[in-house]
C-alpha cells in the first residue's frame, strides 16, 4: 500500500473512520482508509465545485507552456503534490509583478514548477533564492530552467527551510550592526514542512521588506484545519496554529484564498 499523496509506502495504522482503517504516512503526514479513491484529491481548489474550477481556469490566462511541461516531466516524483499548484505558481507571479518585486525567498521545493514561475516574472537582474532537497527531479528542473533562458536568476540553496533562514538572519544582523546596505526580500514564500510553518514564518518576517508579500500555501489542507484536534497530527495543528498566529500579528494584513488547497497572502505594515 502506498500513501495517495506522496507515494510513500512509510505507513502507520492511526484508528479507524467509519468502521475502516485509517492510515497516516510518515512523510507527508496525510490520513487515508483503505478503500481511498486517488481521484478525491485533485490539484482543484478547497471548497469549489470541479466545475466552477474548471471554468475558472477557462477564463484565466492559461499557464505557460514551460510550467506545464515541467509539471508533468516531475508529476511520479515522490511529494510532487505539495508543490503549489499552476494556478498558485500563476497567482504568486501575477503578484511579484504588480509590485515590481526583484528579489524572493521560497522556502520549500519539489518539482520546482513554482520557481520556474517566479524566474520568468523576475526582471533579468531579479533573483530567487530557492531551497528544497537534491534528487533527479531537481536535475530535470534545471534542465528546464536552463531551456526558458532563466537559470541564471535561479539561487537554488540544498538545504533546510530554518537553516537557510538562520543564516540569511545572521548576515542581515551583521550587516545592520555595521550600517551596510541591507537587501530584504520583496516576495517570501513558505512552501515546505508544514509542521515547521510558524517557525519559517518567525525567522521570515524579519528578512521582509515593508509592504512587501509573504505567500504560504497548504493553509486550508484540504479543510482538516477545521478539526486540527481530531486529525492530531503534526502538519495539521502545525498549519492551524501559523494561521492564528498571522491573523492575530499586527505586523501583518492577510488574504485567504482557496485556490489549490488555499494560499495565504499577506502584506508586511511599515
Amino acid at each position: 500500500m502506498k500513501c495517495p499523496n506522496c507515494q510513500s509506502t512509510k505507513l502507520r495504522k492511526h484508528g479507524f473512520y467509519r468502521g475502516k482503517q485509517r492510515y497516516q504516512c510518515k512523510d507527508c503526514a496525510r490520513q487515508f482508509v483503505e478503500t481511498h479513491d486517488p481521484n478525491l484529491h485533485q490539484q482543484t481548489s478547497t471548497g469549489v465545485e470541479d466545475r466552477i474550477d474548471r471554468y475558472i481556469t477557462s477564463i484565466s490566462t492559461p499557464a505557460s507552456n514551460l510550467l506545464v511541461n515541467l509539471q508533468q516531466a516531475t508529476a511520479q516524483y515522490p511529494l510532487a503534490q505539495m508543490q503549489p499548484t499552476l494556478p498558485q505558481a500563476q497567482l504568486i507571479a501575477l503578484l511579484m509583478r504588480s509590485i515590481g518585486a526583484s528579489r524572493v525567498l521560497e522556502l520549500g521545493i519539489f518539482n520546482s514548477y513554482s520557481t520556474l514561475a517566479i524566474a520568468l516574472a523576475l526582471p533579468a537582474s531579479g533573483t530567487v533564492i530557492s531551497c528544497g532537497v537534491a534528487g533527479k527531479h531537481l536535475d530535470i528542473a534545471r534542465a528546464h530552467w536552463h531551456q526558458a533562458g532563466v537559470g541564471a536568476r535561479i539561487d537554488m540553496q540544498i538545504d533546510s527551510g530554518l537553516d537557510l533562514l538562520d543564516s540569511l538572519t545572521e548576515t542581515l544582523r551583521e550587516r545592520l550592526l555595521l550600517n551596510y546596505p541591507i537587501e530584504y526580500f520583496d516576495l517570501i514564500i513558505i512552501s515546505g514542512l508544514k509542521h515547521q510553518y510558524l517557525l519559517y514564518y518567525q525567522r521570515a518576517i524579519e528578512l521582509l521588506r515593508p509592504q512587501g508579500l509573504l505567500i504560504t500555501t497548504d493553509v486550508l489542507w484540504q479543510g482538516k484545519v477545521l478539526n486540527s484536534d481530531t486529525y492530531n497530527d503534526d502538519f495539521t495543528r502545525g498549519i492551524d496554529l501559523f494561521n492564528r498566529e498571522l491573523a492575530a500579528d499586527p505586523r501583518v494584513n492577510v488574504s485567504v484564498l482557496p485556490i489549490g488547497d488555499g494560499i495565504s497572502i499577506a502584506t508586511k505594515i511599515g
